[in-house]
This record gives structure tokens, C-alpha cells and sequence, in this order.
């Protein structure tokens, strides 16, 4: 058999309709979105929760929401920041995405989600430090933010062709950050519901940073 010829990192960027930086492709891992999956399912949505991501990197997430029996996924090779500054956010139940770290992204994000009026639940699988920045932790303060942190490290990994090979790439046993879902209920009534479910195996909830903390403290950081 023939082998199909590897991708071109380049060509493959250039395709996109906006800057992209290389170190930013790497795919969210299918455990990740089944130890989310709980909390998503229990929204009250009147018909099969709706369920926004609007950093694209291969399209994987919709694939693998659509396995956990989310069917209605919005995720398009789209400028997200010119869709939202637009007005034309796709209608949703949940905001799910693992954000770009590069850059001011993140900081953009958490932005526009704690936004005034915005009552929609979201849940961000980032690493850890984000949870110290000092613009973070402004935009959350009134916000009773939980997190929901895997016992063992994710894996991230770069689809075929979205970015040149790097010696880093040979070790894929773990991370080198330790990451975690950020996740708001949108009110903090709904917070509260989202808070008394229960968890899957093979994770740890922290409700407050301090509480990420103590589990590092008490030896049940991620291996």
C-alpha cells in the first residue's frame, strides 16, 4: 500500500481564516470530555443540550461529544471574536472549549464570558495557573467558579499536519501542565445545581482555588 504523504504544517495553518499559532493545535482528549459529560447532561434544556466551542483546531470535538450522545455541537473554522463581536453567537445551553494559550486568548475568553448579562453555564479545560492570574481571579470574584480536576494528567496531542514535528512530541505519557475544567453554572443558582452532581470516576472537585490547593497539599496532585 501506498502511504498518503504528510500534511504541510504551513499549508495546513493557511488555511485558517485568522492567526494561528502551531503550539496552539493539540487536540482535546476523549476522557476529558466524558469526565465534563455529567454536568453537561444535567442542564435543563428543553431538547438535546446545545453546545458551543468556538476555537477550532481539527474538528475532533464534535466527533467525540457526538459518541457521549451530544449530537448538537457548533464548532466552525471561524474568527470567533469577530462572530461574537458581531452578535452572531450560534445559540447554545453550554459553552465547552479548550482555548488557545497562546497570545491574550484566554484573558479574551474569560472576558466575554463573565461579560455583564451573560447566563449561559461554561466549562474551559485549562491548565491550572490560569486560575492565578490577577485578571482572572477580577472577573471571577463574583462568580463561585468550581473545578473539576482529572487524577491523572490528560494527553494532548497534535492532529496529523497542524504543526511540525518537535522532539517534545516523542514524549506523550503526560502533559507537561496539569490542566483542569473551569466550570460556572451561568447563575449561581445554577451553579449550585451543577455543584450537587455527582462526579465520574476519575476526578476530584475543588470548589474554590484555595481547594485546588489543598488537594495539592495533601498529596493528591496528578501523577
Amino acid at each position: 500500500a501506498t502511504l498518503a504523504p504528510e500534511k504541510d504544517p504551513v499549508k495546513v495553518q493557511s488555511t485558517f481564516p485568522y492567526p494561528v499559532d502551531s503550539d496552539d493545535h493539540c487536540e482535546t482528549p476523549e476522557i476529558a470530555y466524558a469526565h465534563i459529560a455529567p454536568y453537561l447532561r444535567s442542564l435543563p434544556t428543553s431538547t438535546s443540550t446545545r453546545i458551543y466551542d468556538p476555537y477550532y483546531c481539527d474538528g475532533g470535538v464534535i466527533f467525540k461529544l457526538n459518541a457521549l450522545g451530544f449530537p448538537n455541537v457548533s464548532h466552525a473554522k471561524e474568527d470567533c471574536y469577530s462572530v461574537w463581536s458581531a452578535g452572531l453567537t450560534p445559540p447554545h445551553d453550554a459553552f465547552l472549549t479548550n482555548p488557545p494559550y497562546s497570545a491574550d486568548h484566554v484573558e479574551r475568553l474569560m472576558t466575554h464570558l463573565c461579560r455583564p448579562g451573560n447566563d449561559k453555564p461554561w466549562f474551559l479545560l485549562m491548565p491550572q495557573h490560569y486560575m492565578k492570574h490577577p485578571y482572572y481571579k477580577r472577573l471571577v470574584a463574583d462568580r463561585r467558579v468550581f473545578y473539576v480536576i482529572p487524577k491523572k494528567r490528560y494527553v494532548y496531542l497534535p492532529p496529523p499536519g497542524l504543526r511540525a514535528k518537535k522532539a517534545s512530541d516523542t514524549h506523550k505519557k503526560s502533559s507537561p501542565f496539569v490542566s483542569m475544567w473551569f466550570c460556572w453554572g451561568g447563575t449561581a443558582e445554577a451553579n449550585e445545581r451543577l455543584l450537587r452532581v455527582r462526579a465520574g470516576e476519575g476526578v476530584e472537585v475543588a470548589r474554590s482555588r484555595s481547594a485546588v490547593r489543598d488537594l495539592r497539599r495533601t498529596g493528591k496532585k496528578q501523577k
